[in-house]
């Protein structure tokens, strides 16, 4: 079970010995227990605080809403490779990265939060997108507006051909659908459907016409189940009530994402897998109530045996061929590492370790900077 990696991390200098000692001449020897931590910190980071505003209470409930979007492969099991936008929207700057030009639209100020996810088939050559957004505006008359703007904007667009107003079998009466031609020859549907205070979109682009328009009505469809069975989102102000992302070792500047210092549920944090189901499944059955995200990425698990297990699933490497078990961190025999490619062929390292009720992955820019970055994220939760 691999993870799309969040962020690149920076840390202080420091290496931690636990027994040292010298020769007779005072030349120092190396002592059994020194982790190798590089330059990553390892004090823990202050507390998180609360949500002080409207505005940051809606980063929280926008992070707190992945538990109740829908999985990619959910809407079609081909769609298991990850890609953007998926992230929590917050406000109608939030909306950029899914509709470039819809955040500076009047409508879309009424927008509180959302969620996006996106994903494709990682085996057909990129022929299949998909992207699917649920937005939560201030009331439904301001959704249904937003809706209106929204698609009216895309109906004015040309990918390839000019979008028009189209049908989509088994969308409800209500919903705004389009059509049009991407400039490879793609076929494109859309639409937009209210939801009460929400609006639902789902965009699908394929050469194959009839799936583009199956991928948007499954979207729909699992989604609105969801969406009736969901509980409110939590009130809690806290950003952080069990203090998890203090021992998460801190992103670097500049190299964040939205997830990037947030507590995620385990629905939530399976959006970042390529195969978020059978991800949401093993998170389930280690019992995780939550993960946090930095420049590593941990997990908290249900006890001790269960985060062992969770490093069994998170270290597996049965889907990828590429990867090379490799040494474990200096002194930190429990963690397990490996090496592997990229999609794009790039070289890749993580390593993996649990400690008490927490399972962690780190990754690197190489085998030595990720077991210095499990080597100072272990030294991090052992203080938890």
């Amino acid at each position: 079970m691999h993870w799309k990696r969040a962020a690149a991390v920076v840390g202080a200098v420091l290496s931690i010995s636990a027994v040292t000692a010298c020769t007779v001449d005072g030349t120092a020897t190396r002592g059994p227990v020194q982790l190798d931590t590089g330059k990553y910190a390892t004090t823990l980071q202050p507390a998180a605080g609360t949500a002080d505003s409207e505005a940051a209470m809606d980063k929280l409930r926008a992070m707190r809403f992945g538990e109740d979007i829908v999985f990619r492969d959910e809407i079609d099991p081909q769609l298991t490779k990850f890609s953007m936008p998926t992230y929590p929207i917050s406000g109608a700057a939030g909306l950029k990265g899914v509709f470039s030009d819809a955040a500076d639209l009047p409508e879309s100020q009424k927008l509180r939060y959302g969620f996006s996810i996106a994903g494709g088939n990682p085996d057909d050559g990129n022929d299949k997108g998909m992207n699917h957004a649920v937005l939560v505006y201030t009331d439904p008359a301001a959704a249904t507006a937003a809706l209106n703007a929204m698609s009216g904007q895309m109906l004015r667009k040309n990918y390839g051909s000019p979008m028009q107003r189209t049908q989509i079998p088994g969308m409800p009466a209500e919903t705004v659908a389009l059509s049009g031609k991407s400039s490879s020859g793609s076929q494109i549907s859309v639409a937009f459907t209210p939801a009460g205070d929400k609006v639902i979109y789902t965009w699908a682009d394929s050469k194959d016409g009839a799936w583009t328009q199956s991928v948007v009505r499954s979207a729909y469809q699992k989604q609105k189940v969801l969406i009736d069975g969901m509980k409110p989102i939590s009130e809690d102000r806290q950003i952080d009530p069990t203090g998890i992302t203090r021992a998460v070792l801190p992103t670097e500047s500049g190299s964040g994402s939205a997830y990037s210092g947030a507590v995620a549920g385990p629905r939530t944090i399976s959006q970042l897998a390529g195969k978020s189901s059978a991800t949401y499944k093993d998170l389930a059955s280690a019992g995780v109530t939550e993960a946090a995200v930095g420049g590593s990425l941990v997990f908290h698990a249900g006890g001790e045996d269960q985060a062992k297990k969770l490093l069994t699933s998170l270290s597996d490497t049965s889907d990828d061929p590429a990867a090379k078990k490799a040494a474990s961190p200096q002194d930190l025999s429990s963690a397990i590492c490996q090496t592997s490619k990229s999609s794009t062929g790039t070289d890749t390292a993580s390593c993996f370790v649990a400690v008490g009720s927490y399972a962690v992955q780190a990754d690197g820019s190489d085998l030595h900077d990720a077991q210095q970055k499990i080597s100072a994220q272990y030294l991090l939760l052992k203080q938890l």
